[in-house]
């Protein structure tokens, strides 16, 4: 009995292995670093790449320990890869920027990776040699250098377009081309042949395994390089192009987009939150108004509601459809007449504006937004000879942007423009303000909020003489050119170079008639890091690389909306890919989502 008493008071006094007592190897560690910081692995070809780690610890007394056993690894992106203990091997899907962390005791600490993506792949549209790199060891030949059309240099997509065609002209003798795609993050070759020609040129679409790997790989990161290479099956000489580039954003596009086909005389309309839809669907024909025309058209935010109107010039009869019913929500004509509408953020109204024959009211105009009936005037000071004209509500709720006419056609067609806006303050709508002043030669319409409910951006037509004229009355002009300003501030307007120019296949010619500029819904993050980006989407008359337009197409920018004053905010344009281009099409609206037709 007493030689037990003694091992336990011996063991309670030296300390058990359960002792909170007993030296904690952690005890006092204050910060954490990994070894090796800031390294660049690479998935080649399918292979995964592996990478030990180190975790040194920084304690309290100064000293620095490996504490590897101790931590605990994770990658900030799971998508790129997993730890075995202190062991990582990355995925073979993606590459991509993201963190290492190491944790202990609570204490963490992190350093960057680089995981760049490399590989070589043959288009499954193409038949190609065995070795088709192999040829392309021939001599070089700038004689049979291909060139690169489009998409246009310094477009940015977004990850979930899917459909971006890739245009280039051959170059002489060449049966058997290289794509190469390259960027901090990716290298890729394709080899490919010209499966879809067209007007001396070829097409290529990347197919849904490329466009993954480049779009996952890119998300928000530096723009992807590419360039063609080509030559014989038997490599005799070999041309190489000049690069073209483009870049991913880091977000998916979401939000439903409904445009008018003059073509058709119709609404289209296209999901982008869809995974499944690849070509815009007929959405209102001219068979819900009885054969009438129906064009200019609005939809509530949430997509429930649309609102056009119908005949065109002199007409304004108001259709207002249930989306998801597609039937109208009163007889179709039987309200007050409205040529160009814009929705509340709550839907609850929709603002008008109508000074065609029979007009008498030449002001912004309310409705309700269920019945369509006019409940109130908000005074800008229009008249018959100067009216108002395009209305915009921004998604804040507070403003609303429109054009005071300086010489009145039609509202369809109209004169020496300028852009004004209205203010809600506590229920009541102020005074009108001057933004973008009228000025002599030009014609200022179309504005539009952006979702910040700040920037806002227009159109500016140039007359060739005097103030009127057919190519400067707000119809599809020659010169259209989107403007950006701030829509709370005013200040100069900065033109929207970037998504202005033409693209390569353009050549000199500048008048796009880019026109009729429209927001998607949203902000979305500009880089992997932050920032803020907006979509605008407009029409022009442009080439689609080697595609040439019957009239205008859809086309689409990104917009840095935290761009400094004074600089231009926008990205190279690109097509919306799922339109059909045999049609003229015009006036994209957007909603946060498309209602599914019951």
């Amino acid at each position: 009995m007493r030689m037990f008493t003694l091992c336990l008071v011996w063991l309670i006094g030296c300390g058990s292995p359960a002792d909170p007592g007993d030296d904690d190897p952690l005890a006092g560690l204050v910060s954490l670093s990994i070894e090796p910081a800031g390294k660049t692995l690479v998935i080649d070809n399918g292979q995964p790449a592996s990478q030990a780690y180190t975790a040194i610890g920084t304690f309290a007394d100064g000293r620095t320990q490996d504490v590897t056993a101790l931590a605990s690894f994770s990658l900030q992106d799971g998508t790129l890869g997993a730890f075995a203990a202190d062991q990582l091997t990355t995925a073979t899907t993606h590459g991509g920027r993201t963190e290492v962390t190491a944790t202990a005791a609570g204490v963490s600490g992190a350093t960057g990776l680089t995981i760049r993506f490399v590989r070589t792949w043959n288009d499954p549209g193409s038949t190609v040699p065995a070795d088709p790199g192999g040829p392309f060891g021939g001599p070089p030949d700038t004689g049979r250098a291909p060139v690169a059309l489009y998409p246009n240099r310094g477009a940015v997509v977004p990850p979930n377009l899917g459909r971006l065609e890739l245009h280039f002209r051959p170059g002489a003798g060449n049966t058997l081309f290289e794509l190469a795609f390259t960027s901090p993050l990716v290298d890729i070759k394709v080899y490919l042949r010209c499966t879809q020609p067209l007007a001396g040129g070829c097409i290529y679409m990347p197919d849904p395994q490329l466009w993954s790997w480049l779009a996952e790989t890119s998300r928000g990161d530096d723009a992807v390089a590419w360039s063609i290479r080509g030559t014989d099956d038997t490599g005799s000489g070999v041309g190489t192009s000049g690069d073209l580039s483009f870049a991913f954003a880091p977000d998916n596009v979401t939000g439903g987009i409904y445009y008018w086909t003059t073509t058709l005389k119709a609404i289209m309309r296209f999901d982008f939150g869809s995974t499944t839809q690849t070509q815009a669907e007929l959405f209102v024909s001219p068979s819900a108004t009885g054969g009438t025309c129906v064009g200019c058209h609005a939809l509530s935010r949430d997509g429930t509601k649309l609102v056009a109107e119908a005949g065109g010039q002199n007409d304004g009869r108001v259709l207002l459809l249930d989306v998801a019913t597609t039937t109208p929500m009163v007889p179709f004509g039987s309200t007050e007449k409205s040529n160009f509408e814009s929705w509340s953020p709550d839907g609850s109204q929709f603002v008008g504006v109508y000074a065609d024959e029979g007009a008498t009211n030449y002001n912004l105009m309310l409705f309700d937004g269920n019945t369509a009936r006019f409940q109130s005037t908000i005074d800008v000071g229009g008249t018959a000879t100067h009216p108002t004209d395009h209305p915009d509500w921004s998604q804040d709720g507070d403003r609303i942007a429109f054009v005071r006419v300086g010489e009145h056609q039609t509202l369809q067609r109209m004169f020496n423009g300028g852009i004004s806006t209205v203010t809600r303050a506590n229920g009541a709508w102020g005074a009108p303000g001057v933004l973008v002043p009228a000025a002599p030669g030009k014609n200022r319409y179309y504005p539009a909020f952006a979702p910040d409910s700040r920037l806002l951006v227009f159109d500016e037509s140039s007359c060739a003489s005097g103030n009127r004229g057919s190519d400067c009355d707000g119809d599809t002009d020659p010169t259209a050119t989107l403007f950006a300003v701030d829509g709370v501030a005013g200040g100069t307007p900065v033109a929207m170079t970037a998504a202005n120019a033409p693209g390569i296949a353009d050549g000199t010619t500048t008048k796009l008639a880019n026109s009729f500029p429209r927001w998607n819904p949203f902000v979305f993050a500009r880089t992997r890091d932050g920032g803020r980006l907006a979509w605008v989407t407009f029409s022009s008359t442009r080439r689609y690389g080697l595609r040439e337009p019957n009239g205008t197409l859809l086309w689409m920018a990104a917009v840095d909306l935290d761009a400094p004053a004074g600089s231009d905010p926008s990205a190279a344009a690109f097509v919306l890919p799922f339109q059909d281009i045999a049609t003229s099409n015009h006036i994209a609206q957007w909603t946060t989502k498309i209602v599914v037709v019951q």
